[in-house]
Formats: structure tokens, sequence, C-alpha cells
């Protein structure tokens, strides 16, 4: 089983990315692209064997948020897809652009 990765560091103290590092580098959010949610198995927060329960008894099917944002160290912005676990407040950072 492959190691669940760990959670990005990322600055969204009103709920919207703001700041995040990535590769150790700082990067501040100078737009917002576009936002929307992923529902996860929705189906399955019956208890059919397929949910999953978290340690708080809450069933993890797998629901997202995600932004795609441009963002910049210093120079170069480039476009990102950070996206927030709902249920375990974990976020990951996928780059979708090179810098310009």
């Amino acid at each position: 089983m492959a190691p669940l990765p760990t959670s990005a560091r990322v600055l969204a103290p009103e709920g919207e990315p703001i700041e995040f590092i990535y590769k150790g580098r700082l990067f501040h959010v100078h737009g917002i692209v576009s936002r929307w949610r992923e529902s996860g198995g929705w189906w399955n927060r019956i208890d059919d064997g397929h949910a999953h329960l978290t340690e708080a008894n809450i069933f993890d099917d797998g629901a997202r948020a995600i932004w795609r944002v441009e963002a910049a160290p210093v120079g170069a912005v480039a476009t990102f897809e950070i996206e927030l676990d709902e249920i375990t407040q974990s976020w990951q950072i996928r780059p979708t652009s090179r810098p310009s």
C-alpha cells in the first residue's frame, strides 16, 4: 500500500487560500482562476461496507474543495490546484502550469 501524502502548508484564514509553501518556497496567490467541489461517494454514506469512518465517526466519502490559482514567489506566475480534504482538513498542491 502506498503511503498517504502529507498535508501541504496553506494559509487560508477565511477559507480561501492566500499563500502556500510548495517545494520549500512561499507562494502568494495573485488570483483564483476557478473553484469547485468534487463530491465523493455520497451514496456510500449508508454503511454498505464501502464508506470509510474517521476516528470521529464521520463518513469520509472523499469530498474535496479545489481552487485553481495563479501564484508566484518573486518573479514568474504559475498555476496550481490547491485541494482541501474537507474531512481531514489536509491540503494538497499540484502545479498545473510552468512558470511564465
